[in-house]
């Protein structure tokens, strides 16, 4: 195993509602969005960035991206080393508890996350612009995810999502039904790709 996942499994024994999947300590229970931890290695011998993760599940194909998301401990490196781990997972915990920890906790939804994205209104980055017609469908505005897809050149999107947002968006003038389980379809898929299955609302109780 990894040395940030072993840090990862040692962080999560002494943060209650933490589960690891794969290469991120998940904030249970998981609901439309995945939040957690992980570790990004940099160029620098056993040096790592600690990111606090936020990242929609309704986006088609989508890995784990970290457009969303924050760099903690002022963006300073953290290192990892075999020696001292328990010392060292102690330390990270203390990091991750309570602010960060507490922050992804509240942001469990598509209402919050548009919350959290606020600070980006205006943004014109294609996929930011996805996310957020996707969210307001999510949230019952139907008419504003229409309008922002409608200004999109769709065209331009990367192939893997125009592959699939090309025919939500004619699904969602002709056969709303059939937009709806594309959706929760994407969402199915990201959650097992991801390691996510237990995590789900409704199949996990926070121990």
């Amino acid at each position: 195993m990894s040395i940030k996942l072993k840090t990862l499994r040692l962080i999560q024994r002494r943060l209650k509602g933490t589960q690891l999947c794969k290469d991120v300590l998940v904030v249970l229970p998981t609901e439309h969005i995945l939040r957690g931890f992980l570790f990004e290695r940099t160029l620098s011998k056993d040096m790592y960035y600690l990111w606090r993760v936020i990242t929609p599940l309704y986006r088609p194909a989508n890995p784990v991206f970290l457009t969303y998301s924050d760099r903690i401990s002022k963006g300073g490196y953290l290192r990892l080393t075999r020696e001292a781990l328990d010392e060292t997972a102690e330390h990270i915990a203390s990091i991750m508890s309570p602010g960060h920890l507490s922050y992804l906790r509240r942001v469990r939804g598509p209402e919050e996350f548009l919350k959290h994205v606020g600070w980006m209104a205006g943004n014109t980055m294609l996929n930011f612009r996805v996310d957020l017609a996707l969210t307001h469908y999510l949230l019952g505005n139907v008419d504003q995810c229409i309008k922002i897809l409608e200004r999109l050149p769709l065209e331009n999107l990367a192939a893997p999502i125009r592959a699939h947002i090309v025919p939500f968006f004619t699904e969602l003038r002709t056969s709303p039904a059939d937009a709806a389980s594309r959706l929760q379809a994407w969402e199915r898929e990201n959650v097992e790709r991801l390691g996510l299955t237990e995590t789900v609302i409704g199949a996990v109780q926070i121990r």
